[in-house]
């Protein structure tokens, strides 16, 4: 994935324009983001290694709606894969899809970071 393609500008630009361009409201809203985000991927490991199938949902739907509303689009898929995976009781691979989640995240936050800067 080319940087590029780590943040859907369209769905970005849709966002802040629902914002009203509010710079400030922007930066609130990722503080919280990058604040949560790496709890969310840390839980999601935590349940896959204790096998809470239910917990493992639930942090990857929040960091699949959460990612989705700035834009990181393909980020949010993969959230979705480990989230519908787990909400059909099957995680047998989601530790691959969760390190390459993982290993994403840097990548949309350096991304967002950047826009955010451009803003």
């Amino acid at each position: 994935m080319t940087d590029a393609q780590v943040i859907d500008r369209g769905a970005f630009d849709r966002f802040m324009e629902s914002i009203g361009g509010d710079a400030d409201f922007l930066a609130e809203m990722l503080d919280t983001y990058f604040d949560d985000s790496p709890r969310q991927l840390a839980a999601i490991e935590a349940a896959l290694a204790a096998g809470d199938v239910e917990q493992v949902r639930r942090a990857a739907h929040s960091l699949k709606s959460n990612s989705a509303t700035f834009g990181a689009l393909a980020f949010s898929a993969q959230a979705k894969e480990i989230e519908m995976m787990a909400k059909e009781g099957d995680l047998r691979g989601a530790e691959t899809r969760v390190a390459a989640l993982a290993g994403e995240y840097p990548r949309v936050e350096r991304e967002l970071r950047e826009m955010q800067n451009g803003v």
